[in-house]
């Protein structure tokens, strides 16, 4: 029995290549990015664990089971079909989402119509999926499975494999597989939940033909390729926005892997491809004591510790002996959920966070050198014009290496949902909309949705003007004199606009008070927030990819070196030590002799 576990493509595009794509399986907020011609693939990428897993189950099981992940490939719904007919599978498994589920659904009309046979069964991040009327609505489904689905997915695939010969494949009752809804008659059967699986019985995800390279979490510049995994899954605390443990697990309950088998997973995984970091993709990595320390001397005792690597942790959770220990272990940087400045808006969420605390270990995982990045959320319910301020406030002040601002995105099936639907802030019930970066789909009774919208791009403004203000005098001196021992009056300077546009911002003025003709090297999004700072025929423009990818830019950067003859290049990084610009340095060199500079974004001069 030929089973295929898929990430489905889930993109739109126009003539141009203009649009977006989506990010879904692995991804605790599912969402969209804009794409620009042949880029469909690059920056964050999450690891399809969900997918990965239930494909080695599946495997172990006997079944013949490839996992796709169509996303990560950069795959076309073309080519993705072209696959499905070759490989001609008895059954696919989709990880859907509340906003790719339209998106979704048609891709399952498409393989029904090229194989009708193939059994569908859908899974994943959307509430409908425990709903008895989503199978009722959606024939090209045959089953769905709600909630943590690797092990009654594999339940299912395994009672249909036995029934062949007996009753046919459908409908196939099974009472006893729990989290699967399925027909029959004209009626639909939703079974109980079944308990949590014990991560201990789950084989390592299944990794043979993913695109190793694609999949990448940059916290602070960690290098790619980069391997991720997890060591737990859940988290006890009950933030009221948190998807994966109010719809994946239905639970609360913090589960620990053995953390020997964690470390031989990464070594394992290492010794296979020439990963540079890896990326511990928890809910909450340190929730117990135990296991962090454990995990930071086993990665130390399989020496391991040169590896640069990542986690997301809880910071009024950390210590100062935890972060020796992980700092010793290779930790690179982490993710603080911080979300607010206000405790009493901290408190209502669930989120229960010291912020006094939070202030203490974030100044002291700086100081030994661990890079932090810290991420704030607008539009929580008792937000206020006040509150957000000093929300921006704090994350300007704190000494974090990157940020992240949210919109608040009352997910379907969450209990922020329940409360902004009952008190009328839901603003649309399009799910398309609820991936949580290009709109809010929500209010308060403080803030439109508009306004949510706003504040966001305010925050980035001000943290990124934060940031360069902190370029001390010296850093000035120091860079005029690097530039004047390598440059002669007059020569062609290229910037590349590759990192926070106000970190550009501010070497473009610095550049523009010096004696040199400067020229800017940018994508067309970023135009209009450097016209009035540079001619316009000395902004050159590019659109075919998001960022600086070499294969894309070589063509174009090499046309500007034979015109312009730049004396040199400058880069600037949107983190503090230029990890993961190998890509960009590369065009640098391409379109100039040589890059004079390199500023980190603390303001200092890298290399």
């Amino acid at each position: 029995m030929r089973v295929l576990f898929a990430n489905v493509p889930w993109y739109q595009t126009d003539d141009t290549g203009r649009g977006w794509r989506g990010i879904r399986a692995g991804s605790r907020w599912p969402h969209t990015l804009p794409c620009y011609g042949e880029d469909m693939v690059g920056g964050y990428m999450p690891f399809p664990i969900f997918l990965a897993t239930a494909c080695a189950l599946s495997a172990r099981s006997g079944l013949e089971a490839v996992v796709r992940d169509s996303i990560a490939m950069g795959e076309g719904y073309d080519a993705f079909y072209r696959y499905i007919e070759g490989f001609n599978p008895d059954a696919v498994v989709i990880e859907t989402s509340t906003p790719s589920l339209r998106n979704d659904l048609e891709v399952a009309r498409a393989i029904k119509t090229i194989l009708p046979q193939t059994i569908i069964i859908f899974s994943g991040v959307h509430f409908e999926l425990q709903q008895e009327g989503f199978l009722s609505r959606h024939r090209e489904v045959d089953y769905a499975v709600y909630g943590e689905y690797e092990a009654p997915v594999n339940d299912l695939l395994i009672a249909i494999r036995d029934s062949r010969g007996r009753q046919g494949i459908l409908p196939l009752v099974q009472p006893h597989i729990g989290n699967l809804l399925y027909r029959v008659g004209d009626g639909v059967v939703k079974n109980p939940a079944r308990a949590l699986v014990d991560l201990g019985d789950l084989p390592w995800p299944h990794r043979e033909g993913l695109p190793f390279e694609s999949y990448y979490d940059g916290v602070c510049g960690l290098q790619r390729p980069q391997l991720q995994i997890t060591s737990t899954r859940g988290c006890p605390f009950e933030c009221i926005f948190c998807v994966w443990p109010q719809v994946m697990y239905h639970s609360n309950k913090y589960r620990m892997r053995p953390a020997h088998d964690v470390v031989e997973e990464i070594a394992a995984n290492v010794a296979l491809h020439p990963y540079r970091s890896f990326y511990i993709d928890d809910d909450t990595f340190n929730v117990n004591r135990r296991h962090v320390l454990e995990m930071a001397r086993l990665i130390k005792e399989r020496e391991l510790s040169s590896i640069p690597w990542g986690i997301m942790a809880r910071a009024d959770l950390m210590d100062e002996r935890m972060l020796v220990a992980l700092k010793d272990a290779g930790l690179y940087s982490l993710k603080y959920g911080v979300e607010s400045a206000d405790q009493a808006v901290l408190d209502e969420i669930g989120k229960r966070l010291d912020l006094d605390r939070v202030r203490e270990i974030i100044r002291f995982t700086k100081e030994i050198d661990i890079k932090v990045h810290l991420t704030f959320t607008f539009g929580l319910p008792s937000d206020t014009v006040d509150g957000i301020e000093r929300t921006i406030d704090l994350a300007c002040g704190l000494v974090a290496d990157s940020v992240q601002f949210s919109i608040a995105t009352p997910f379907p099936g969450t209990k922020m949902y329940e409360m902004y639907q009952d008190r009328g802030w839901i603003t649309t019930h399009d799910w398309d909309r609820y991936d949580g970066s290009r709109s809010a789909v929500s209010r308060t009774d403080h803030f439109s949705a508009e306004e949510l919208e706003r504040f966001v791009t305010l925050a980035y403004q001000r943290w990124g003007k934060a940031k360069a203000g902190q370029m001390s005098g010296e850093f000035r001196t120091a860079f005029r004199d690097r530039l004047s021992a390598r440059l002669i009056d007059g020569a062609r300077v290229l910037l590349l606009q590759c990192a926070t546009y106000t970190l550009t911002q501010e070497l473009l003025r610095q550049l523009n008070d010096m004696s040199y003709e400067v020229h800017l090297m940018l994508h067309e999004r970023f135009v209009g927030v450097f016209t009035g700072l540079i001619a316009p025929e000395r902004m050159h423009v590019f659109s075919n990819t998001a960022d600086f990818r070499y294969e894309l830019l070589r063509d174009f950067a090499a046309t500007l070196r034979e015109r312009y003859q730049f004396g040199g290049v400058v880069i600037p990084y949107s983190n503090p030590n230029g990890s993961g610009y190998d890509e960009v340095e590369r065009i640098a060199l391409e379109a100039g002799a040589v890059i004079i500079a390199s500023v980190g974004n603390d303001g200092r001069i890298v290399k």
